[in-house]
């Protein structure tokens, strides 16, 4: 294992050290079904909700706007 203390990489780059391609790869493969998954059902919400949706998106263009404006 890396002394994390005495690289200076810090935590994520020593468990990053220990991935071998295979299990690199593995997690690509996983990420990119989860966010698949995930764009498939915000666009079927999307879909079934459209004035929802909307609505949400003027609401948080007003909040981001009063936030940005101070």
């Amino acid at each position: 294992m890396i002394d994390v203390e005495k690289s200076g990489n810090g935590f994520g780059a020593g468990m990053l050290g220990d991935l071998s391609a295979q299990d690199a790869q593995r997690i690509m493969e996983q990420t990119k079904v989860a966010v698949d998954q995930a764009l498939d059902q915000a666009s079927e919400f999307i879909r079934e909700r459209p004035i929802v949706c909307l609505a949400g998106a003027l609401a948080l263009g007003y909040v981001i706007g009063k936030i940005v404006s101070r």
